[in-house]
């Protein structure tokens, strides 16, 4: 009766070990994120932080997940002044705009920074833009929910 019960056993345990098949939870035919980015040279001097323009937001979503928002940053020097990343946690993408000249000169502009992500996989996401340095970040200067369009 026992070596029975032992046999039952292993062969349960057996039966478990080869039924058993290993899921992954990312499938491999899932493609790498893509991301690129790019900001505009100064588009306006002196606009204040209440102005119309330092809010501007729009996207396109098909394939591709294509931004343009607005940030109001030091105006000189005025190209290559940004550094553009980004953070993708589940459903919210992250992007952070880190002013590399905050300090050069006391004037305002209007820039305008484009962003293109590739291979989302989901159709819905959260965007959170933010402006920084090395003190820290305004986050979000832009929270917008983004649906791909089919």
């Amino acid at each position: 009766m026992r070596i029975t019960a032992i046999v039952v056993t292993l062969g349960f345990i057996v039966f478990l070990c080869f039924s058993c098949k290993d899921k992954s939870t990312n499938p491999e035919t899932q493609s790498t994120i893509s991301f690129s980015s790019q900001s505009s040279k100064c588009l306006s001097h002196g606009l204040a932080k209440s102005s119309g323009l330092d809010s501007v937001f729009t996207y396109s979503f098909t394939q591709s997940l294509i931004i343009d928002f607005s940030v109001n940053a030091n105006c000189c020097p005025d190209s290559n002044r940004f550094n553009i990343s980004n953070i993708i946690r589940a459903d919210t993408l992250i992007v952070s705009v880190a002013d590399t000249a905050r300090s050069l000169c006391h004037c305002i502009c209007l820039y305008m920074i484009h962003v293109e992500f590739g291979n989302l996989p989901n159709d819905h996401y959260v965007v959170r833009c933010r402006i920084g340095n090395s003190q820290g970040y305004d986050d979000p200067i832009h929270l917008v929910n983004v649906y791909r369009r089919k």
